[in-house]
C-alpha cells in the first residue's frame, strides 16, 4: 500500500451530492470493499490498543445512519448489532474507525468512501457540544469560531474527546486559522476536515477547510475565512 507522505494532500469543501445515492437507498455493508478502496486494513494495524474515544461518537454514527435513511440504518445495524454505547465511556478507536468507514461505504458506495467519511464527521462537533462535558465547556466561551476552536483545543489537551491525539492552534488572523494535528488516527484529510467544516456551519461562518499531511497521522489544517461584509 502506498501512503502519501512527501507531498501535501489538499481536500476542499466539494459537494457530496454528485454521485450520491437516492435518499433511503443503501449498499450492502462490505469490509472487503472498504479494504479495497481505502487504507483501512493497514491503518487499523497502526492504531495502538490504548487509543480510545467517547461512546457519544459511536452513537452519532447510528443516529447519522437513521438520518440518511431507514435502509441505511438497517444495514448498519445488521453489520454492527451493538450500536448503542455509554456516551461517557471510552471505546476503541479501531472500532470507531471501522464503523465510520463501513457506514460511509453503505451510504455512498465503495468508490466514495472518503467523501462519505467527510460528510459523516461534519456532525462530530455538534455531537460533542450536546454532551454534558461539551455543554459545560462551551458555556464558558463566546460562540465565535475562534473561541469554539480554542475550547476544542482544550478538550483535546484534557483528553475529554479522545485520549491519543493533539489539536493545537498555531495561527489566527482575519483571513485564516491554522492548526496542527498529531497522532490523529482518524483521517485528517477527510474526517477532521469534515469535523471542522461542521464547526464553521455551527458558528454560521463561511469558509473553506484544507489539510496538508506531513505523514498519515500528522498534519496541518487550514481554515480560510470568507471576507465579512
Amino acid at each position: 500500500m502506498q501512503v502519501q507522505t512527501s507531498e501535501a494532500i489538499s481536500i476542499t469543501n466539494e459537494s457530496l451530492n454528485d454521485g450520491a445515492l437516492a435518499p433511503g437507498r443503501a449498499h450492502p455493508g462490505s469490509l472487503d470493499a472498504c479494504f479495497e478502496h481505502t487504507d483501512l486494513r493497514w491503518r487499523l494495524t497502526q492504531i495502538p490498543d490504548s487509543a480510545m474515544c467517547r461512546g457519544a461518537y459511536f452513537n452519532m454514527l447510528d443516529a447519522r445512519a437513521g438520518i440518511l435513511g431507514p435502509a441505511v440504518q438497517r444495514e448498519y445495524r445488521a453489520f454492527f448489532p451493538v450500536f448503542k454505547f455509554n456516551v461517557f465511556r471510552m471505546y476503541s478507536v479501531r472500532d470507531y474507525l471501522t464503523r465510520l468507514v463501513v457506514l460511509a461505504q453503505i451510504r455512498y458506495g465503495a468508490k466514495d468512501i472518503y467523501r462519505g467519511i467527510e460528510d459523516l464527521q461534519r456532525q462530530a462537533f455538534s455531537t460533542w457540544a450536546n454532551t454534558l462535558m461539551g455543554k459545560a465547556t462551551l458555556a464558558l466561551v463566546d460562540r465565535d469560531v475562534v473561541s469554539i476552536l480554542r475550547a476544542i483545543e482544550s478538550a483535546f489537551a484534557s483528553q475529554m474527546i479522545v485520549n491519543y491525539s493533539t489539536f493545537r492552534i498555531d495561527r489566527v488572523d482575519s483571513e485564516q486559522i491554522i492548526a496542527t494535528l498529531d497522532n490523529e488516527y482518524n483521517y485528517i484529510e477527510h474526517a477532521m476536515v469534515g469535523a471542522l467544516r461542521g464547526v464553521l456551519e455551527a458558528c454560521d461562518v463561511v469558509g473553506t477547510v484544507t489539510a496538508e499531511l506531513a505523514s498519515p497521522f500528522h498534519g496541518e489544517v487550514r481554515i480560510r475565512l470568507a471576507p465579512t461584509r
